[in-house]
C-alpha cells in the first residue's frame, strides 16, 4: 500500500499539486495500521493511503489543506487517542494511540536496502540521516549527540528490518524507517515440499527462489510458486541470487552431493536462518562432514535441523506450515510456543504510552 500511495503522491506533484504526506511514527494498543504507514492529501483534494483506517484520516485532511494554506515548512507531530468505540467501528477490539509526522511531501532517496531517520520536535525537527546499506554511505544534516542515538538506532533498525521510534528528552521523537526488500526463502531441492513451501510463503507477500542442479526436477511445472528456479549447484547459484544475510535457506534435497556444499556456502556467507530437513542422525552425520569440510561448532551450531516447529507435520503442506512458522518465529525473535504458555505481549511492540 504504501508504494502506490508514493506513487500517486509524486504524481500529484508531477502534475503541480503541493502534498502533505502523513506518516505513523509511534503506537499504541490496537492502532489501526502499523509504524510507517502513510496517508498523502493533495492541494486539489485528493487522498490516498491510510493510517488509522478512517478514524483520524478527516482530521489530517483538514491540517494538510491548513499546512498548504499557511506555507507551513516545518514537520508536526499530531498525537491521536482513538476511543473503544471507534475502534470498533475499523474492526478493532480496543481502542489505541498513535502519533502521526505531517509534512510535505519530497522525492524519496532510492534505496534497496537501509534506513531514514527525522527528528521531530527540538531545535533539530525535521533534520535526519539517510543510511544506503548496500554502499555504506550516510548522509544528512542531523548533528551532535541525536546524530550518534540516530545512527545506534539505524543499525538496529536495518539489522531487525523493523522502523523504530524512540522518545527522547525535551519531548522530542526519532522515528527511523527500515527500508528492505520483502523477505525471501531459497529452496535448495525441487521437491514436493519445495513447492508447498514457495505456495505458502508468497500469500505473505515474501519473494522465493529454488536452486537445484538436477533439472528434470527444477521446472516450473513442478514448482509454479517459484519466483525464481536456477537449475546450477549453489556455487553457481549463490552469486546469481544475491545470497545476503536476510536471506533464509531450507535446504530439502537428502543428498550430501547438494546438501553439504549449500549448507556450508551458506554458513560462510552468514546467512541468518538455514534450515535442513533431515533426521536426527542425518543431522548428525550431515554435522561430521561439515567440520571435515571446514565449517566451525559455532557455525553448525547456527543450523535449524531438524527443520521446522515440531507440530506432528507429515505432508508436504504440514511439513511446509511447520518450517516457515519456524522462520517467523526466527525474524520476530519467538520460540513458537503455544499462546496460552505463554505471557506478555501478543503482537510484539516497542511502543508505550507517553
Amino acid at each position: 500500500m504504501n508504494d502506490e500511495t508514493l506513487t500517486t503522491a509524486t504524481d500529484w506533484v508531477a502534475r503541480g499539486d503541493s502534498v502533505a504526506l502523513a506518516t505513523v511514527v509511534r503506537t499504541y494498543r490496537s492502532a489501526p495500521r502499523p509504524i510507517g504507514s502513510v496517508f498523502a492529501v493533495s492541494s486539489s483534494g485528493e487522498m490516498a493511503g491510510s493510517v488509522s483506517g478512517g478514524c483520524v484520516e478527516g482530521d489530517i485532511y483538514g491540517a494538510a489543506q491548513a499546512m498548504f494554506a499557511d506555507n507551513t515548512s516545518a514537520p508536526r507531530l499530531i498525537h491521536y487517542g482513538i476511543s473503544d468505540d471507534l475502534a470498533l467501528e475499523v474492526g478493532l477490539a480496543c481502542g489505541g494511540e498513535l502519533w502521526v509526522s505531517l509534512d510535505h511531501f519530497r522525492a524519496r532517496p532510492v534505496l534497496r536496502r537501509g534506513a531514514i531517520a527525522t527528528i521531530f520536535n527540538g531545535d533539530q525537527n525535521g533534520e535526519g540521516l539517510v543510511f544506503d546499506a548496500d554502499s555504506g554511505a550516510l548522509t544528512g544534516t542531523l548533528a551532535g549527540d541525536l546524530r550518534t542515538i540516530a545512527e545506534q538506532t539505524i543499525a538496529d533498525a536495518v539489522a531487525r528490518e523493523e522502523s523504530i521510534a524512540l522518545d527522547l528528552e525535551g519531548e522530542l521523537v526519532l522515528f527511523v524507517e527500515s527500508i528492505h526488500p520483502a523477505p525471501r526463502v531459497i529452496v535448495v531441492g525441487a521437491v514436493d515440499t519445495a513447492e508447498a513451501l514457495c505456495r505458502m510463503t508468497k500469500t505473505l507477500g515474501w519473494r522465493t527462489a529454488i536452486v537445484d542442479p538436477r533439472a528434470k526436477f527444477a521446472t516450473p511445472e513442478r514448482i509454479p510458486s517459484a519466483d525464481v528456479i536456477l537449475t546450477s549447484w549453489p556455487d553457481k547459484a549463490y552469486p546469481e541470487l544475491a545470497l545476503e544475510a536476510a536471506d533464509h535457506l531450507v535446504v530439502l534435497t537428502h543428498d550430501p552431493k547438494i546438501d553439504d556444499p549449500a549448507i556450508s556456502l551458506a554458513l560462510n556467507l552468514d546467512v541468518g536462518y538455514v534450515g535442513a530437513l533431515g533426521s536426527r542422525r542425518t543431522q548428525e552425520k550431515r554435522n561430521a562432514r561439515l567440520r571435515e569440510s571446514g565449517n566451525t561448532d559455532e557455525q553448525i551450531g547456527r543450523i535449524y535441523g531438524p527443520v521446522g516447529l515440531d507440530i506432528g507435520a507429515h505432508s508436504p503442506a504440514e511439513t511446509a506450515v511447520a518450517i516457515l512458522a519456524e522462520i517467523i518465529g526466527y525474524r520476530s525473535g519467538r520460540g513458537g510456543q503455544p499462546l496460552k504458555h505463554t505471557t506478555g505481549r501478543i503482537h510484539p511492540s516497542e511502543e508505550t504510552a507517553s
